[in-house]
């Protein structure tokens, strides 16, 4: 025998001394096939080779000479005792047995070592312990363990159900529900069998699973026969985002909706609510929130956004899907009412949906055909959910998108103030208000530019406010930058104060869209055309522009009645109608301090977009 040492005082620190074997050795076993190679075993038993039955010790093995480590355990009796993959040893009945450890690549390289078992004490009682709730879910499994008493006593048991069409249980202990009914899942001693415990279960089909997701969701009620819900109870300590996710489904077209009611207000965040998203993951999620107004924090709207987990501090795609108070949610009346919240995918378009009105659509690839599931959102509110369905069905997912509001692409900002009659005519009856609070905005990337596009539309019955000193008023296009929100490129016919107060010209200005546009530090630049353009603001006037992407360059045109604008007044003699950013825009359509009505509206790009 090769013989291997270990410092004492190290074995003393583990609390025993390992019983150690290498290549051609035997420890307390018999004779064994010599082996003359390069690659070596060292084995290592932690704890003793002397064990009770059901107890188990562990086999370390290191292999030197190679890089290919795989070791195969195996027992001479199992019967005696048994060895899984990773070395450890259970005793099973008394007696010894040869544990025997062999190199895959080499078998005739291993090493043994003696197991002996002897007889525990007899169990006089068992309790199933591991599954929480009596209430279990179709698609859910739980891994069940027993406590015996007493504590030294034999463990060896065997598992049965009294329904395997209800519930399956390996020797492991694992259960796995696969219908509704009622199963029993029993165990009882191999050692003694007259000590026996069990478990009732009521197996449900339910909407949600147990298992993924926030551990603070009740849904014990999610199938009831009456009133069926989910609650999150949550309370200050618990704060942040919430999941819970539809069971035993994964899809690229479906249809959710759920009627949310806040319980409680207890957080201060600004960006508290509630919603769905779309997911394979706590780490990768896409959802949409209604963000309900909040005491105190300056903005006193109802709002919401879209965000990505993991989540960034404020990306792109929440800069651009923000939206205060616009569309009706300033309408919404949460205290007193649940809120119907709803998300439909279809492939890579994402449907927002707030008390089944359409509030915004997304574009993205981010799960290009990659199934997902659909999550239930809850952000620092303890809410109360009901009357929640999935939708899977083609031709009910197609009856959806065939409703008119899925085939508009912008909505109106206040419609006391926009009349939307269609994509192509709307109307702005106030001359007294800023393009931020006076507009048609796209649904989110229904009214996307990519590339090479261009847009066009008559104006018409234009009239600006002669009290408005600052700055410029009128009517026009204006394209938020997809990749930074914040910036807009603004093109607007209309009246300047600038260089003698030109009427029925044109501006075009670079601006930050978190300012008011008639705020003098808003602007990073502008250029105005000193000529004026046309001399009937009543009547109708075409305006077009246009972007051209050529050497990572875009280039704008702008074209009042067919001929373009030449814009002689900057604000520094360096700027143009060119711009380093060549990315998507979302396009909407302004007041600025101006009525008048907007017809024949088109746009076309790189994506093949278009209006009405």
């Amino acid at each position: 025998m090769r013989k291997r040492t270990i410092p004492l005082l190290l074995a003393l620190t583990l609390g025993t001394i390992p019983v150690i074997a290498s290549c051609n050795s035997t420890e307390g076993g018999g004779e064994q096939e010599e082996y003359h190679g390069d690659y070596d075993i060292r084995l290592v038993a932690i704890g003793q080779t002397t064990i009770k039955a059901s107890k188990t010790v562990q086999l370390r093995a290191s292999v030197t000479g190679t890089t290919e480590k795989d070791v195969i355990f195996t027992s001479s009796d199992e019967k005696i005792a048994t060895v899984n993959e990773k070395g450890l040893v259970t005793g099973i009945s008394k007696g010894k047995a040869i544990i025997t450890c062999s190199l895959k690549i080499e078998p005739k390289c291993k090493k043994t070592i003696e197991i002996t078992v002897e007889e525990s004490a007899l169990p006089t009682k068992l309790e199933i312990i591991g599954y929480g709730d009596l209430t279990q879910w179709v698609g859910q499994a739980v891994d069940l363990s027993v406590e015996v008493t007493p504590a030294e006593a034999s463990s060896l048991v065997e598992w049965s159900t009294s329904d395997a069409t209800v519930a399956t249980i390996t020797e492991a202990g694992h259960v796995e529900f696969l219908k509704e009914g009622n199963v029993t899942i029993s165990v009882k001693s191999k050692e003694a069998q007259n000590i026996t415990s069990s478990v009732d279960f009521r197996v449900k089909k339910g909407t949600f699973r147990s298992d993924l997701g926030s551990p603070y969701w009740d849904i014990s009620k999610q199938a009831d026969d009456t009133n069926p819900n989910v609650k999150l109870n949550i309370d200050t300590a618990k704060l942040g985002y919430h999941s819970l996710y539809f069971a035993n489904f994964k899809g690229t077209r479906y249809y959710v909706e759920g009627s949310f009611k806040v319980d409680a207000q207890i957080s201060p965040w600004v960006w508290q609510g509630f919603g769905f998203g779309s997911g394979l993951s706590e780490t990768s999620t896409r959802y949409f929130i209604f963000s309900p107004r909040v005491e105190g924090q300056g903005n006193d709207f109802n709002k919401f956004i879209v965000k990505d987990l993991p989540n960034e501090t404020w990306p792109a795609l929440t800069t651009r899907s923000q939206t205060w108070g616009e569309n009706g949610l300033d309408n919404i009346d949460w205290r007193n009412n649940e809120v119907k919240v709803a998300l439909l995918r279809d492939n890579n378009t994402y449907y927002y949906l707030l008390n089944d009105k359409l509030m915004y659509v997304d574009e993205s690839t981010v799960y290009d055909e990659i199934p997902t599931m659909p999550i239930l959102v809850s952000i620092d509110l303890p809410v109360t959910v009901k009357n929640y369905k999935l939708i899977t069905e083609d031709a009910q997912i197609d009856a959806k998108l065939s409703e008119q509001q899925f085939k508009y692409s912008f909505y109106p900002s206040n419609e006391e103030r926009v009349e939307y009659q269609s994509d192509s005519r709307f109307i702005f009856k106030s001359n007294n208000i800023l393009s931020k609070d006076n507009k048609v905005k796209s649904l989110g990337d229904k009214a996307k530019l990519v590339g090479d596009f261009e847009v066009e539309f008559d104006i018409e019955d234009m009239l600006c406010n002669k009290a408005h000193t600052n700055g410029f008023s009128g009517i026009g296009l204006n394209l938020s930058r997809y990749d930074s929100a914040d910036t807009v490129e603004s093109f607007l016919v209309g009246n300047s104060v600038l260089e003698g107060k030109v009427e029925n010209t044109a501006r075009y200005n670079s601006w930050n869209y978190t300012m008011s546009y008639d705020n003098e530090n808003s602007s990073y630049y502008y250029l105005e055309s000193s000529t004026q353009l046309f001399e009937n603001p009543k009547t109708s006037h075409h305006v077009k522009v246009t972007r051209t992407i050529e050497n990572n360059i875009s280039t704008f045109k702008m074209f009042v009645d067919e001929t373009e604008v030449n814009f002689d007044l900057k604000s520094s003699k360096f700027e143009g109608m060119t711009s380093k950013y060549t990315g998507a825009y979302i396009l909407w359509i302004a007041g600025e301090y101006a009525s008048g009505e907007v017809n024949n509206l088109t746009f076309k790009s790189a994506i093949n977009k278009g209006g009405n």
